[in-house]
């Protein structure tokens, strides 16, 4: 095939595990070498270098010079759902556009713990569902069971072809059928604990919980200690992995969180493994079930979304959480015979997905295919599906005959059925996380609907007595952090905000009693706060705090606390929150300009400019020094940074790399003489100054460092006298920084 010009865009080439930048870099292999290398460019918003070395990868910068002189080329977009301004611009192209798309996961496995989760899954189908009401888009999905899913939200049955993924183990296997492993579970098998392997994200629908629950039940049954292995990266905001931590903790089974391993590393544990498990709830494929069967390791799955097609005649595939079949499963692998017979099944399998069937694929896409894949039955080799029958046999058999204590666990929850999801539960979802009282849809301030109120009964309050028109509470008990009113819960987007507390005081209660008004993220210290007497009730109304929320979906909590008690009664009637946008987007991106009375700073030293392109010797020393610093390896970073330094002395950047490493690695000296030869070359320079500062702070100078904290804020008269007011109005200081990200 020639004559054919082709665009792959990915946004992100940086993460050595990306199964998305990874098939991206594959399909341009295969294309490639279908139209010829120079036919198919490939371009990425942000990439590693070094992590795809052999492939021309182009900056984005490049892809609008490509399209104004390609009018005709094929764009291939290898969605992810976190770059809205590329989505934008191919709804607007009016040119072919094809999108690779490898399935979302539906949002209720993550409803319950991480809402961030739940939004950028529904965005993503959202951004699907927008897509497929496009005319000039198609898609290239990577499963049947992807394709059902996109009609699901409305694509139709025209716009959508299938074509696997790749595979780093397809690639370097190529079309060959796997040497099997021979060497069983017998003799040492009786004696070493069972090691069971999964590879996957550690994330809520991939079933890591029913791996350890499974293991759990092992280790019962076959009175045999196990080892888990978990190979994928975490998401510590989720908190999943201290879950599962503690479920095999009280189930007394021994798991290893591998985190995020290079190639050989995976290479290795696969070939180590006894048994491959995947009891994941959704797959839009399930490329690491075929990657531990092209290496040859056993394999019980669980038979849903994907892989109910991929994986429909396998022996060892369950159709339900059946913890007693799957141990029948395990026990047979020390057959010799059944082990080589459940081998043999999967190597046949694996002849449905190989090099050649992909590059099948993209070809009948690119001639106009559409529709399901139908070249992939899932075992046509008939002495495998005899083989099954027998396997299968032999697992019923051993289901019926076997002794099988009873589960001494409560099953967890799960997810049954094929998990489509649909334009309602897309639109549920959206409703859901919309509804929480508006606050991130708030218009900028001075709109004529710039605020939301919150009513009182959205509010808690102890000791207080509820009214129609609001909470009445007294003042008359022990002050100290009690507090009198606090609630509501509610969700925040990023921002800058006001709340004012609506607060009416008696007119004959005591004018001494102090109220103390706070903003608190829940769980943390308050982020503002406000002492307010009896007469700044009466005088002001609302009360106002000004309260920065510095990340998405951060649940605020406001409060009424006592500090002077009295003889006072109150009524709380709610709080109005106000966006304060415009008075972030007044705030200079630049330093702002030198004042004109200073304070008295160490003799000023001509600014060098780094114009000349550092060497590449010097270049080589500091890429091995960011290695290090990102390995938290500070000694070894600060040498690299050296080495590099003695080649280009006045690399700044660098200058102030050794000075924070140093720093780290405790060698305080090295990291001052560091900092002062970068503040010669650049004096002014806000975040070296800022760096130094915090040395000296290390070393006890505190005359120092304020000089230099003083110097990194660029401070003038106005500013600071706007910082101090900022603090009287109970401002917390120490959250400015959250303001600008």
């Amino acid at each position: 095939m020639v004559g054919r010009r082709i665009a792959i865009v990915v946004q992100g080439l940086v993460e050595k595990s990306d199964s998305i930048g990874y098939d991206a870099v594959f399909e341009w292999g295969l294309l490639s070498e279908m139209f010829g290398r120079d036919q198919v460019d490939i371009f990425c918003e942000r990439f590693d270098a070094n992590l795809h070395a052999d492939v021309p990868v182009q900056p984005m910068g490049n892809f609008w010079v490509y399209v104004d002189q390609n009018p005709s080329a094929t764009i291939l977009y290898h969605y992810c759902d976190g770059w809205p301004a590329f989505d934008e611009y191919i709804m607007n192209a009016g040119r072919e556009v094809v999108v690779r798309w490898h399935n979302n996961t539906p949002p209720w496995f993550y409803g319950a713990s991480h809402r961030r989760s739940v939004e950028r899954t529904v965005r993503g189908f959202r951004t699907i569902v927008n897509f497929a009401g496009n005319t000039h888009l198609r898609f290239w999905v990577n499963s049947n069971f992807t394709l059902d899913q996109l009609r699901a939200v409305g694509g139709r049955a025209d716009t959508g072809a299938v074509i696997f993924p790749g595979s780093k183990f397809l690639e370097s296997e190529r079309d060959t059928v796997p040497v099997l492993q021979s060497d069983a579970l017998a003799g040492e098998g009786k004696v070493r604990p069972l090691r069971l392997l999964f590879v996957s994200r550690v994330v809520a629908h991939k079933g890591h919980a029913h791996v350890i629950e499974l293991a759990g039940y092992l280790k019962t049954a076959l009175r045999r200690d196990l080892i888990v292995s978990f190979l994928g990266r975490d998401d510590p905001s989720s908190g999943l992995k201290g879950r599962l931590q503690r479920m095999a903790g009280d189930l007394g089974v021994e798991v290893r969180f591998e985190g995020e391993v290079s190639n050989e590393e995976l290479h290795t544990a696969y070939l180590a493994a006894d048994l491959f498990i995947c009891l994941s709830e959704h797959e839009g494929f399930g490329m690491p079930v075929f990657e531990a069967m092209r290496l040859g390791v056993p394999v019980i799955c669980l038979r849903r979304t994907a892989l109910s097609e991929l994986m429909q005649v396998h022996p060892f595939a369950l159709d339900e959480l059946d913890y007693v079949r799957a141990a029948a499963m395990v026990r047979l692998i020390d057959d010799e015979a059944v082990r080589a017979r459940v081998l043999s099944i999967q190597a046949s399998i694996l002849r449905t997905y190989t090099r050649q069937v992909i590059m099948d694929q993209l070809a009948a896409a690119l001639d106009g295919a559409r529709g399901h894949w139908t070249g992939n039955a899932a075992c046509p080799d008939a002495n495998a599906l005899e083989d099954a029958e027998i396997v299968r046999s032999r697992v019923n058999d051993e289901v019926r005959h076997g002794y099988w204590p009873e589960p001494g666990f409560e099953q967890i929850p799960r997810e049954f059925g094929e998990n489509y999801v649909t334009l309602y539960d897309v639109e549920s979802y959206e409703a859901m996380l919309t509804s929480d009282h508006g606050l991130a849809g708030l218009p900028d301030q001075k709109s004529r609907d710039d605020f939301v109120s919150i009513s009182h009964r959205e509010f808690m309050s102890p000791n207080g007595k509820r009214l129609e028109e609001g909470i009445t509470f007294a003042a008359q008990q022990a002050p100290g952090r009690i507090h009198l009113i606090y609630g509501p819960y509610a969700r925040f987007p990023r921002g800058f905000f006001s709340v004012d507390f609506e607060i009416e005081a008696e007119q004959s209660g005591d004018p001494g009693v102090v109220l103390e008004l706070e903003a608190a993220a829940e769980g943390e210290e308050p982020v503002a706060s406000r002492a307010v007497t009896v007469v700044q009730i009466r005088s002001e109304g609302g009360l106002r705090l000004l309260f920065p929320v510095g990340l998405e979906h951060t649940i605020m909590e406001f409060r009424i606390g006592l500090k002077v008690s009295g003889n006072c009664n109150f009524l709380f009637r709610g709080v109005t929150i106000r966006n304060q946008r415009q008075s972030l987007a007044m705030l200079p991106d630049t330093p702002p300009p030198q004042p004109r009375r200073r304070l008295s700073w160490p003799k000023r030293v001509s600014r060098v400019v780094d114009t000349k392109v550092l060497s590449p010797v010097a270049m080589k020393h500091f890429r091995k020094g960011d290695s290090f610093r990102d390995r938290a390896w500070w000694n070894d970073a600060a040498s690299a940074y050296e080495a590099g330094l003695c080649v280009e002395p006045n690399a700044f950047a660098y200058l102030v790399q050794l000075g924070n490493c140093s720093k780290e690695a405790g060698c305080l000296e090295r990291s001052e003489a560091a900092f002062l030869k970068a503040l010669a070359l650049r004096p002014d320079d806000r975040d070296a100054n800022l760096q130094i500062g915090r040395l000296y702070v290390l070393k006890g100078d505190r005359g120092a460092a304020h000089t230099h904290f003083l110097k990194a804020i660029g401070l003038e008269r106005a500013a600071a006298e706007a910082m101090r007011e900022l603090g009287k109005t109970g401002f917390a200081l120490e959250a400015l920084p959250d303001l600008f990200g």
